[in-house]
């Protein structure tokens, strides 16, 4: 007796694309599904494993097209993809950090603040937080394992422009042109700096600034634009946000100005430096030269030195965010504020 088959009911009447559907007779691969979603493979494998780094509209836009050319995705390449089956294929963050100062890990807490913040943003993902320290930003020839992504400190120019287009990059602090940065606003620190010395009536003021990086540039211009206005000369020197070069700045600073009654130091370990020098001539903290720092670190409370606050912790992790997240808007600025302490 024949028998009719059955109508396919309303929606199912599409067979599903095979592997071989859009490729030629091939197995469909990831690289064709990144190929026609228009995104990298790199891209194509967080959509389509639901993993950090993709929004939900690219998550759902990767995963039709994937479902379009009937990918399906091997159990072992999924297993490497979501980190299952080995530590080693986790994706990583890389913090380069350029420093001249071989000590700068350990004598500068700004750089633990930073990976307190970023491992806080981090949470439980399994991504890896590589750390790397030079003397000077490094070219990229020789960078053929790009991370995932890279968080800078201190690299600005050619070579910021250079690494953000090897992967995803957002850097703290001005970088380069079209580099995402989040900062603190430094010109507003440097401005309220001033402000409180010039109004507690100190008029022979020094200042030991940074190197010529674009925040110490920032709190430099910011200090200055107040001073200036104010009619005060400012006796200042170069430092390089070590404790050693500050000491000697003050050193210069007192020779040159016996009756100095303020230091403006741009970081909190460089104003170390400045109260040993104040300390080892005999002055008076604050009661013959008032000092204020830059950071708002852990150094600037135990000292009970005035500092002008700035949310390290935040910057760091808002640039983790950022870089899981390119969709997220741009970091921008993060408010700076003046705590006074004993020391001013």
């Amino acid at each position: 007796m024949d028998r009719k088959r059955p109508t396919p009911a309303a929606g199912m009447d599409r067979k599903r694309p095979t592997p071989a559907a859009a490729t030629d007779g091939r197995r469909t691969t990831l690289a064709d599904v990144a190929r026609v979603a228009g995104v990298s493979r790199a891209t194509a494998s967080r959509a389509i494993n639901g993993m950090y780094g993709t929004s939900e509209t690219m998550r759902d836009h990767v995963r039709a097209v994937a479902a379009r050319l009937g990918f399906e995705p091997h159990a072992v390449a999924r297993a490497l993809a979501t980190g299952k089956t080995s530590a080693a294929r986790r994706e990583r963050i890389e913090v380069l950090i350029v420093d001249p100062d071989p000590a700068a890990m350990s004598a500068k807490p700004f750089y633990g603040r930073v990976l307190t913040g970023a491992m806080r943003a981090l949470g439980d993902q399994d991504i890896s937080l590589e750390v790397r320290r030079v003397d000077e930003a490094p070219t990229v020839a020789g960078d053929d394992d790009p991370p995932f992504g890279r968080l800078l400190i201190n690299v600005s120019g050619p070579a910021g422009a250079a690494y953000a287009r090897r992967s995803r990059t957002v850097a703290l602090g001005r970088s380069a042109p079209g580099v995402t940065f989040v900062a603190p606003d430094n010109e507003s620190g440097g401005y309220q700096a001033a402000m409180h010395l010039i109004s507690t009536g100190r008029r022979r003021i020094g200042a030991v600034f940074g190197p010529s990086t674009p925040c110490a540039l920032e709190r430099r211009s910011g200090f200055l634009r107040v001073t200036a206005g104010a009619a005060r000369t400012v006796i200042s020197a170069d430092g390089d946000f070590t404790r050693a070069r500050a000491y000697a700045a003050t050193v210069a600073l007192l020779t040159r100005e016996p009756r100095l009654d303020a230091v403006f130091a741009a970081c909190d370990v460089t104003a170390m430096g400045v109260l040993q020098a104040l300390r080892e001539t005999g002055r008076r903290v604050p009661h013959d030269v008032a000092v204020v720092g830059f950071d708002g670190s852990a150094l600037a409370e135990a000292a009970d030195l005035s500092s002008v606050y700035m949310p390290v912790e935040d910057e760091a992790a808002s640039a983790i965010h950022h870089l899981l997240d390119p969709a997220l808007p741009a970091p921008g600025r993060l408010p700076t504020t003046l705590t006074v302490r004993g020391s001013s």
